[in-house]
C-alpha cells in the first residue's frame, strides 16, 4: 500500500499545492541559488586574501578566517540543501526521503549557525581583551590558544546540534542556553563600546581635538569599534527574526510555511553580508584585495 501510494504521489503531488506555494517555491529556490554563489564567491574571495597576505596573518583574523569559513560552507552545503528541499516537498510532502532531507538541513544549518555565532561571541570577546590587555595581549591572545577556541567552537556546535536530531524536548532544553548566550554576548559587546567611549574622551580630553595623533586615534578607535558591532548587529539581524519564529513554532502555535521559509533565508543570507562588511569596513582586507584581484584600479 506504501509503495502504490508513492507512485500515485510522484507526479500528482505538486498539484495539492496552492498557486502561491508554489510560487513561493521557485523563488525562494532562485533566491537561494543566488545567495549561495554569492556567498561562496565572496567567502573565497576573503580566505584568499587573507591567505595571501601576510601581514593579515594575525590571531584576531583566524577567527575572522573560521568565521569566513562556516559562511562558505553554508554556501556550499547550506543554500543547496535548501533548495533540494523545497523543491523535494513539491512532489513528496510526507515522503521518507522530504523528511530526511528537512532533518538533514536542519542539523547541518543549526551546526553552522553554531559555529558562526559562537564565532562572533569570540570576536568579541578578543575585542574586549584587546581594549583591556593593551601590552599583555599578544602574549595572552596567541594563534596557538585562538586554534583551540576555533576547535572547540566546531566541536560545541557539532555537540549542540546533534543534541537537537533527538526531540523537541531537547530544543526546549537548549533554548534558554541560547538565549543566556545572546544576552551574554550582547553584554560583550556593550562593554566593548563602553571601553571605547571612554578612551576617546580620555584622548579628546588629553590631547585636545586639534592633535593630530588624537585625531587618528579617535578614528581608529571609532573604526574598530564599530567594525566589531556591525557584525554583532549583522549577525542578530540576520538570526533573530528565524529565532522568534522558532520559539513560536515550538509553543505549537500555528506558523506558515512561508513565514519560516523567509526567515530561514535571511539566516542563509547573513553567510553573504558578511564578505560584504569585511571588505566595506575593513580598511585592510579591502587594500589587500584590490591589491591582489584588481591591482590596476
Amino acid at each position: 500500500m506504501h509503495q502504490s501510494i508513492g507512485q500515485n504521489n510522484s507526479a500528482k503531488d505538486i498539484g495539492i499545492w496552492p498557486e502561491e506555494v508554489l510560487l513561493e517555491t521557485i523563488l525562494l529556490s532562485a533566491l537561494n541559488l543566488f545567495l549561495s554563489c554569492t556567498a561562496l564567491i565572496g567567502n573565497v574571495l576573503i580566505l584568499t586574501t587573507i591567505w595571501k597576505a601576510s601581514s593579515l596573518h594575525t590571531a584576531a583574523n583566524f577567527l575572522l578566517v573560521n568565521l569566513a569559513v562556516s559562511d562558505l560552507a553554508v554556501g556550499l552545503v547550506g543554500h543547496p540543501l535548501f533548495v533540494i528541499a523545497l523543491l523535494v516537498r513539491l512532489y513528496h510532502p510526507l515522503n521518507a526521503v522530504s523528511l530526511l532531507l528537512w532533518t538533514i538541513f536542519n542539523t547541518v544549518i543549526s551546526f553552522l549557525c553554531g559555529v558562526s555565532f559562537f564565532t562572533v561571541t569570540a570576536i568579541g570577546v578578543d575585542r574586549l581583551l584587546a581594549l583591556q590587555l593593551h601590552l599583555r595581549y599578544d602574549a595572552i591572545v596567541t594563534p596557538f590558544r585562538v586554534v583551540w577556541i576555533i576547535f572547540l567552537v566546531w566541536v560545541v556546535s557539532g555537540v549542540l546540534s546533534s543534541v537537537r536530531l533527538y526531540s523537541d524536548l531537547t530544543y526546549n532544553a537548549l533554548s534558554p542556553i541560547v538565549f543566556t548566550l545572546l544576552v551574554g554576548n550582547s553584554a560583550v559587546y556593550l562593554k566593548v563600546y563602553l571601553i571605547v567611549r571612554r578612551h576617546l574622551k580620555q584622548i579628546i580630553h588629553r590631547e585636545g581635538p586639534a592633535h593630530n595623533d588624537s585625531n587618528f586615534s579617535v578614528q581608529r578607535f571609532k573604526r574598530s569599534a564599530l567594525n566589531t558591532f556591525l557584525v554583532y548587529i549583522l549577525m542578530l539581524c540576520c538570526y533573530l527574526p528565524y529565532s522568534l519564529v522558532l520559539e513560536i513554532f515550538f509553543t505549537r502555535i500555528n506558523i506558515s510555511l512561508v513565514v519560516r521559509h523567509v526567515t530561514t533565508t535571511i539566516v542563509l543570507l547573513n553567510s553573504s553580508l558578511n564578505p560584504l562588511l569585511y571588505y566595506w569596513r575593513v580598511r585592510e582586507i579591502r587594500t589587500a584585495m584590490r591589491q591582489y584581484f584588481c591591482p590596476r584600479l
